[in-house]
């Protein structure tokens, strides 16, 4: 699970500026923008995700994650905290970071390029695996060459690889912050099955899946630059 979210009042024409710079196909207005989101776990206000992404002077795109999650239903507990930090260049990853407490089960993970695979570390334990992957903040859209074939995807928080294959549903109008927009549905198959939308400029706006009977989303509520 990876997510960030913050409840916050949009009003007037501060929204509409903010949707336009963030909806509008380009994000080449900004290198540097935050994407807040609110996770909402069976329709229950359950979180908070925050996405920077910077857009370095090398060519090379930085994004941070900041995760907070706490669930309450009847008995069940649930606490879930995500720091991470992901470096990509031409579309490949070139590093990630990341530090997780899954209710309690801890997990530090580190990753770094090397030729054409990825030194892979998680909890002091290494190994080598293949560097195409993707990556379970699903931030922004694979490489589209990449797209009809089953994706390697590196889980974030506790680095195990995952299998996927990405298919294109429809192009969308939703509604988001207040403002009706068109979106790329996009939609992930495997173990899980995770329906995902993108803006114009390829980068996360909403996100849905099921986990342990439970459906969970993770919605835009801003972007901040």
């Amino acid at each position: 699970m990876i997510g960030c979210i913050r409840s916050v009042a949009l009003r007037g024409w501060i929204v509409a500026a903010l949707l336009a710079l963030a909806f509008g196909g380009s994000a080449r207005a900004a290198e540097v923008e935050t994407r807040d989101f609110a996770v909402l776990i069976s329709g229950k206000p359950s979180g908070e995700v925050h996405m920077t992404i910077h857009r370095q002077d090398d060519g090379s795109i930085q994004m941070r994650c900041d995760t907070d999650i706490k669930v309450s239903f009847g008995l069940l507990r649930y606490k879930y905290v995500y720091r991470g930090l992901e470096v990509w260049k031409d579309r490949r990853l070139v590093r990630l970071d990341s530090n997780t407490d899954d209710n309690g089960k801890r997990f530090i993970v580190s990753a770094a390029a090397k030729d054409t695979n990825l030194d892979l570390k998680v909890n002091n334990v290494e190994k080598q695996v293949r560097g195409d992957v993707w990556v379970t903040s699903y931030w922004t859209l694979p490489d589209p060459k990449r797209r009809a074939e089953t994706l390697a995807i590196l889980d974030a928080d506790n680095g195990t690889i995952l299998e996927g294959k990405l298919s294109f549903v429809a192009t969308e109008k939703l509604r988001i912050a207040g403002q009706e927009v068109s979106l790329n549905h996009y939609r992930i198959t495997g173990k899980t099955t995770i329906d995902l939308w993108y803006d114009g400029s390829e980068r996360l706006v909403r996100q849905e899946w099921t986990e342990q009977g439970h459906k969970t989303l993770l919605e835009l509520l801003r972007v901040r630059r």
